[in-house]
């Protein structure tokens, strides 16, 4: 977040220089952007200033430059030509209102300091929807490059030898052989841009252009709540935000990595949401970190948020004074940079180890992938992130139930010498069930099953010495094997209980099943009872 102390001579020549190179880099991709989503250059280029602008002032990492990227524009395209085609008078209105809704949603996730869970989603899921994005902004380009989308496309050679192809192929050959030591002083996306611009001007063929930006700031637009599009416009403004939060806090991961500072995950989010919130209010493309910028400015030196700030008036400066040269940049060199970033973020290296990562996760990575393109980001995140998490649960739950012995004075273990004594005066007529660690949902099946298996002729002793949390089912299994246990007329007591384990407890009535005498403070008053008990039957 931008305060006083940033304004001082020993940073501000580096800001400024990184905010120009970040500008160089930038003004491609928000033009190509915003032709690809729908709604015109002037969408993507006030994206990268609003968002740009009001994340730096408002955001949690320093180095952070904001604009349109390739996964909201995906989702961007869908949401604009559903709305459209559901709704002609207010699909528009109503696709940039999810805009604004979407930046509400990011502030409040960090108001509520949801910033550290985004970055918890497993990699395999990662990997297959950055992939899957790739690929459906590679199909997305077809048509500005071959004339046609794919179910239309035909191969031939007039379509590889059209005007409008051949500048594109030249552009995306540039892209992918420009030298990366000259990419540091002039983008390979820039010498694209200008290469066929120049040869729009002077070769004097017709070709689809980009047309001028007005150099007239964009209108302010109400908010469109369309009620038949309610359920809709709340989950893509869900989509919106979560995608542009993945898209920052990653991006932020990436500059602590290279400065070794700490971003402030969750007032980030509130500064992207407050871009976001903006950005769809004057019809623009939503937003978020951008991670090939954000690095360019850090190496060109830009240093604090005011680099972010310059980099987004920059930016307008350029957009009012010299709009109307866009009107000659023709549409498949934005189509060729889009294609080669595509072709760029597909997780290439991952797919190249799938034969050698877990059957799981590679199936985790090609489903995640494939449910992008076929069907939807938000159906291809959740399905992944549900799958992860249920093999998660499974194998922690293997974890902890290893944290759960049942045994006999024979077998027991990390008993002292006291405690031994009195074990083995009770002649194994005791069992001891003790459970260390944390144990959750996924342990209750196994703890009443190791339960049953045993012989319940003998008393037992659930000891939780070791035990910090103890969840709801695990409770509840708990709760099940006490009643059990005294069904058959047999003791059962409970030891060591921690005042946190014993909240737990408590919200489920869990203690009044059991007689007060039958909870004890330490595991050797517990054996002690029972001693005297056994000795006096």
């Amino acid at each position: 977040m931008l305060s006083l102390s940033h304004f001082n001579k020993q940073t501000i020549k580096g800001d400024i220089f990184g905010a120009l190179t970040s500008t160089i880099v930038a003004l491609p991709f928000a033009l190509a952007f915003g032709v690809t989503s729908g709604a015109g250059a002037s969408a993507g280029i006030y994206c990268a200033i609003l968002t740009g602008l009001f994340a730096s002032l408002f955001g949690g990492t320093n180095q952070q430059i904001s604009g349109p990227n390739t996964g909201l524009t995906v989702a961007m395209v869908a949401i604009l030509t559903s709305f459209v085609a559901q709704s002609p008078e207010n699909g528009i209105a109503a696709a940039f209102t999810v805009v604004s809704l979407a930046g509400i949603f990011q502030m409040l996730f960090g108001f509520f300091k949801l910033g550290k869970y985004f970055i918890l989603v497993s990699y395999p899921v990662i990997s297959g929807f950055t992939s899957g994005i790739g690929v459906l902004i590679i199909l997305s380009q077809l048509e500005p490059l071959f004339g046609n989308a794919l179910p239309d496309l035909q191969l031939s050679a007039d379509t590889f030898t059209s005007t409008n192809t051949m500048v594109g192929l030249a552009c995306l050959l540039v892209l992918f052989i420009w030298p990366v030591k000259y990419s540091r002083i002039v983008p390979a996306s820039i010498i694209a841009v200008i290469g066929a611009t120049l040869f729009f001007v002077f070769s004097g063929t017709q070709i689809p252009v980009v047309g001028a930006i007005s150099s007239e700031l964009p209108s302010f637009n109400l908010p469109v709540w369309e009620s038949g599009l309610a359920s809709e416009m709340i989950k893509s403004a869900l989509l919106i935000a979560t995608l542009s939060t993945l898209d920052s806090l990653m991006t932020s991961l990436t500059v602590d990595s290279i400065t070794n500072e700490l971003h402030d995950s969750d007032q980030e989010l509130v500064g992207q949401g407050i871009g976001n919130v903006v950005a769809g209010l004057f019809g623009a493309l939503p937003g978020g970190g951008a991670t090939m910028r954000t690095v360019t400015n850090l190496r060109a030196g830009g240093t604090t948020p005011l680099s972010g700030i310059l980099h987004a008036l920059f930016i307008l400066a350029i957009v009012l004074w010299a709009g109307e040269y866009t009107a000659y940049i023709p549409i498949a060199v934005l189509a060729a940079i889009l294609t080669h970033v595509g072709i760029s973020i597909i997780d290439w290296n991952f797919l190249k180890r799938l034969h050698q990562v877990p059957l799981f996760s590679a199936g985790l990575m090609i489903l995640t992938m494939v449910m992008s393109v076929a069907f939807d980001l938000v159906t291809a995140v959740l399905v992944g992130v549900f799958l992860a998490n249920l093999v998660t649960i499974r194998r922690l739950s293997e974890i902890q139930l290893d944290n759960i012995k049942l045994c006999t004075v024979k077998e027991a273990e990390h008993i002292t010498l006291d405690e031994m004594v009195l074990f083995e005066a009770l002649d194994d007529k005791v069992l001891l069930l003790n459970i260390s660690g944390p144990i959750g949902f996924g342990v209750a099946r196994g703890l009443k099953q190791s339960v049953s298996k045993t012989d319940q002729n003998k008393a037992l002793l659930i000891d939780l010495t070791d035990a910090r949390f103890v969840g709801v089912t695990s409770t509840i299994a708990i709760e099940e094997i006490i009643v059990s246990y005294q069904s058959q007329g047999r003791d059962i007591m409970l030891s060591s209980v921690c005042d946190r384990v014993k909240e737990d407890f408590e919200k489920l009535k869990l203690l009044e099943k059991i007689p007060a005498e039958h909870v004890f403070e330490t595991r050797l008053a517990a054996l002690s009872y029972l001693t005297k008990k056994f000795t006096n039957s």
